[in-house]
């Protein structure tokens, strides 16, 4: 049984059917790794459905059943997430809904309302994902479902060419309009689209807790971690530390960060050597980090007395953010008792060998720290240590077992080592954990950090000087501090491929080459889309003297663009009009037809020159003397070989006898500036 629609037309012949078929899927492709797997069977099942009844002609589903589907689908979505509401269950009803008005398309309207659902499915894509790979299907899904808006509204099946560009000239028309908007319509605090609902799962792979062995095993992870532009140079591989968090409380084992630091104020008088813009990825921590050592950072952030930047709310969303340093150590005037017991405990029974051995250090150089801590760097680079992508695993304490047995560790090893040293010899010391050296993405212009680019460093405090960086790694592997990780690995077959760069095949150096061009694709998508919030529209705005949170400037910003637009698309049109091909004969017979048109008398496109004079002679006999005089100079202009002066006499009789027609026909002169026959002139250039 065929089902017929309101007005007889059968469904199956709607226009627009089979394209939205397509449509449908490639926009809900993307929600395929965000929904529940049975919300992905509703709409795979339902779709299949209708497919099969446009294909073969198979009855709708009765009223009752869409009815009883509709209420199944809203009872599954509140078992899975509780609610109809928020992201991800109010995206998955969505779908559903979607999927069952597809049951139900039997007329015009219905295709047109399912394929504005479309554009809804679209939309909710970025609720989960604003990748620049997302925005360019994104494109591909609307182009798809304009198509077929197209076709619905042409009211007859059009070829898919003209669909194709159509519906991509509708796309590109629309742009402009689009930026318009993006950049001066009012802008929210937070991201574009909202926060993904995620875990609570920190997500660059820095802990607030190191044990020795844990930034090792971020070396096979190349995902980025942090994006930085520098406003000048950028500072040498050996100043690049960027400070995250601080570690000072030690258990035996590992260390733990700082909580609870108060915070202070930055000095105003003391200048920034580097100033620099960083993208970071979320973490869910409330640490940022920042390039040693901090004197300019983000309003929404606090420096804490130990020189680490926080900010209140954990950072779920990539941010982006601004920040100024001094390469040097600010300096700290003194260490309460408080702080200095701190960072001098141990726990009873840990390390006991490596305490004998900072006692026996301070025995030897007295009061000297600076001997001491020399005394130590010393050890790593004289001992057998070595600096390495894969340590053994430590058994018992992890302090003597790296010290005196396995004497191979990574970054935290060393830092570990190096601050329960320092502290066994009575001097303050305390752990940080950031990143290091990085890539440099010279196609981008910026510094590229990775998690494996994670480090640890130590600091200890040193009488007038302060609190005191002392990095040793610097002393076991140098290289790694100077040139970065990949300058360290070399050819080294432990290292991931991503940090060796030499000695890969040709298949892997393409891959490397494809992924830095990923990042830097998406950093210019993130710096320049994702990152556009309120902060940068008032910095756009203040740059023409206009204020972004005042309505009426931004009426005045709307009325510029849109204004500048309008003009824009008048020249282009106007470039892209076709040459006027008429010669002036032709074009004075045009006018004359246009002045006559107000009494009714416009020329024939098949009457000659002869023909159309007999006719308004006839009805205008007072034109008569005009008109042949008209008719003797076009037939002159048009026809005859001509020399200059002749061409210049019928110009001038045949404007004479236009101007005649013009005033005898009571309408005004095509031009008039300077007397009568200046006019006639005129027009007859036109």
């Amino acid at each position: 049984m065929i089902r017929f629609t309101r007005g007889g037309q059968r469904s199956q012949d709607l226009p627009g059917v089979w394209l939205l078929l397509v449509a449908m899927p490639v926009a809900a492709l993307p929600h395929a790794w965000e929904q529940p797997p049975w919300v992905i069977a509703v709409f795979l099942g339902t779709w299949l459905w209708r497919v099969l009844i446009h294909a073969s002609r198979a009855r709708f589903p009765a009223s009752w059943l869409l009815v009883a589907l509709v209420f199944a689908g809203a009872g599954l979505t509140v078992v899975e997430y509780g609610t109809v509401f928020g992201q991800q269950a109010g995206t998955a009803l969505l779908l559903v809904m979607v999927a069952l008005k597809l049951l139900e398309i039997q007329s015009q309207r219905d295709v047109v309302v399912a394929l504005f659902l479309a554009y809804f499915v679209v939309v909710t894509t970025y609720f989960f994902n604003q990748s620049i790979a997302i925005a360019a299907y994104s494109l591909l899904s609307i182009w798809l479902i304009t198509a077929a808006l197209i076709q619905v509204h042409a009211g007859r099946k059009l070829p898919v060419s003209r669909l194709a560009r159509s519906s991509a000239a509708m796309l590109i028309h629309a742009l402009p309009i689009m930026l318009i908007l993006f950049v001066i319509f009012p802008r929210g605090p937070g991201p574009i689209w909202g926060s993904p609902e995620q875990d609570q799962t920190g997500q660059t792979g820095l802990s607030d807790r190191l044990e020795p062995g844990d930034i090792a095993r971020l070396l096979e992870n190349d995902a980025t971690a942090l994006r930085v532009r520098f406003d000048g140079p950028p500072p040498a591989s050996s100043q690049q530390y960027w400070r995250a968090m601080v570690m000072t409380d030690f258990d035996g084992r590992g260390w733990r960060v700082d909580r609870n630091r108060p915070e202070i104020s930055l000095d105003a008088e003391t200048a920034a050597e580097v100033r620099y813009t960083a993208t970071l990825e979320s973490t869910r921590a409330h640490y940022l980090p920042m390039l040693e050592f901090p004197v300019e950072i983000p309003d929404h952030a606090s420096l804490l007395d130990n020189f680490q930047v926080i900010q209140r709310q954990r950072i779920v969303d990539r941010l982006q953010y601004s920040g100024g340093a001094r390469l040097v150590p600010p300096g700290t005037p003194s260490l309460s008792t408080a702080d200095r017991a701190r960072a001098l405990a141990l726990p009873s029974g840990a390390a006991p060998r490596a305490r004998t051995q900072a006692g026996l250090w301070r025995a030897i150089h007295g009061d000297d720290d600076h001997a001491i801590v020399r005394e130590a760097l010393e050890h790593f680079s004289e001992e057998p240590f070595r600096y390495t992508l894969r340590p053994p695993r430590l058994t018992g304490d992890y302090t003597d077992a790296f010290l005196f047995e396995t004497n191979a560790g990574y970054c935290e090893h060393y830092a570990s080592t190096f601050a329960v040293l320092m502290r066994a010899a009575g001097i303050p010391a305390r752990v940080i954990v950031g990143y290091q050296g990085g890539h440099w993405m010279d196609a981008g212009n910026y510094l590229r950090l990775r998690q494996a680019d994670a480090h640890a460093w130590t600091e200890v405090w040193l009488g007038e000087a302060g609190w005191t960086r002392v990095d040793p790694t610097a002393a076991i592997a140098p290289e790694r501090i100077e040139t970065g990780l990949s300058g360290w690995v070399g050819d080294d077959a432990d290292a991931p491929a991503f940090l060796r760069r030499s000695g890969l095949s040709w298949s892997v150096q393409w891959r490397l080459r494809a992924s830095d061009w990923h990042d830097m694709l998406t950093f210019r998508w993130e710096s320049l889309v994702l990152a556009f919030g309120p902060e940068r529209q008032r910095e756009l705005f203040a740059r023409f003297g206009l204020d972004a949170t005042d309505w009426r400037s931004i009426l005045i910003a709307l009325g510029v663009a849109f204004g500048g637009l309008a003009i824009l698309a008048a020249l282009v049109v106007l470039w892209r009009r076709p040459p006027d091909q008429r010669d002036r004969a032709q074009r004075a017979l045009d006018q004359l037809s246009k002045r006559l048109r107000t009494v009714n008398l416009a020329r024939a496109p098949h009457e000659t020159m002869d023909v159309y004079a007999a006719r308004v002679r006839a009805a205008q006999p007072h034109l008569a003397a005009s008109l042949r005089e008209f008719s003797q100079a076009y037939t002159h202009l048009r026809f005859a070989d001509l020399d200059a002066d002749e061409y210049e006499r019928y110009r001038s009789q045949i404007a004479r006898a236009l101007h005649e027609v013009n005033t005898r026909t009571g309408q005004k002169s095509l031009i008039g500036v300077k007397g009568e026959r200046q006019k006639c002139l005129r027009a007859s250039d036109v």
